[in-house]
């Protein structure tokens, strides 16, 4: 980097007002989102006055170095500042370590995320019900993600038939909440996980649902379905259902008394489902609806737009052909959103 074109944050900082002129070089969209105070966007009328000094920023201070020697060519006294808006952010806020920043660089330089998106996560608890197929790489991209508590659900033991899809587990005979909590620790230890390794049903519903903001159905039965469905609406839990056999994988989020649930689309449970067991699956198709409900949780927690309500995506992985069936809404008919306002 040439020293004498960059200006850190701290020499920016005390410059007088007036002296200078603040210039965003990132999107609209970005902009609108947040930026330091002052500045314009590139498209705006720039009109010198007199010394004034202009300085350029983008997220990383790395395009607006070029941009900045640039000016300079043309007689402007044109600077980049140093570390971007990215640096600026650091500066503001401090709910955030050194390690987290690095961690989730990424994701909040995304105008959706953001730092206010990063915390959010950070004080979100999510439950996962089943740490099998679904449940495994779920898990593995929240806590990836930063979701600062995360519960795992699930009464069964690891099994070797399990090693082909169930990709966070290592070990043979452990339960399975607890093998995953091993996993997600080892991702990011700056995360809070608990295992409960029994079945989640009526009679502990209402005790695991309250100590969390959003649920993920990863089970592997129509009927274990059915119910998680059912207990989300009567706790008023939003929660996202995931579905995947074979080559095929279905997935719908559900906001209780808002959206559509499971039973106002299908009314009972479906009989003589195919099972894995049965059918067979493929590794791979778990992890990516795995990955879809992963999202899904994350958008609700930030940003709560665009997310599959009212609708279920459906995704053929043998074809790669995808279709989103549109429901109407919350049914009149139905026994559970109906009998639980």
């Amino acid at each position: 980097m040439n020293d004498e074109v960059e200006i850190t944050l701290e020499e920016f900082l005390k410059l007088p007002k007036g002296s200078y002129i603040l210039i965003d070089m990132r999107s609209e969209v970005s902009y609108q989102l947040g930026h330091i105070e002052g500045a314009i966007l590139t498209h705006e009328d720039i009109r010198l006055d007199g010394d004034c000094k202009l300085i350029f920023y983008c997220q990383y201070g790395i395009q607006s170095v070029e941009t900045a020697e640039q000016f300079r060519k043309c007689g402007f006294r044109a600077y980049s500042l140093k570390g971007g808006y990215t640096a600026w952010l650091k500066k503001q806020f401090h709910v955030l370590d050194t390690d987290e920043w690095e961690r989730y660089d990424r994701q909040i330089t995304l105008s959706q995320i953001g730092v206010t998106g990063q915390l959010r996560m950070k004080n979100t608890a999510v439950l996962i019900i089943g740490a099998g197929g679904l449940g495994c790489p779920c898990g593995m991209y929240l806590a990836a993600a930063g979701v600062g508590r995360i519960g795992i659900i699930d009464h069964d033991e690891v099994s070797l038939s399990n090693m082909n899809r169930q990709v966070a587990h290592r070990e043979t005979g452990l339960n399975k909440a607890v093998s995953l909590k091993n996993t997600l620790v080892g991702i990011n230890d700056k995360i809070q996980v608990t295992a409960y390794p029994e079945r989640f049903g009526t009679d502990n519903a209402a005790e695991l649902l309250d100590g969390y903001d959003f649920v993920i159905d990863c089970t592997d039965t129509a009927e274990t379905k059915f119910m998680v469905n059912d207990l989300c609406v009567r706790y008023d839990k939003p929660y996202c259902y995931g579905g995947v056999i074979g080559f095929e994988g279905q997935v719908m989020t559900v906001i209780p008394h808002k959206t559509a649930c499971l039973r106002c689309i299908f009314e009972e449970p479906p009989t003589g489902c195919e099972t894995c067991e049965s059918h067979g699956i493929i590794g791979a198709a778990a992890g990516m609806i795995g990955c879809i409900q992963a999202l899904e949780a994350i958008k609700f927690i930030t940003f709560r737009e665009k997310l599959l309500t009212d609708k279920m995506f459906i995704f053929d992985m043998l074809t790669m052909k995808t279709r989103t069936a549109k429901f109407g809404g919350i049914s009149s008919k139905c026994s559970i959103c109906q009998n639980n306002q």
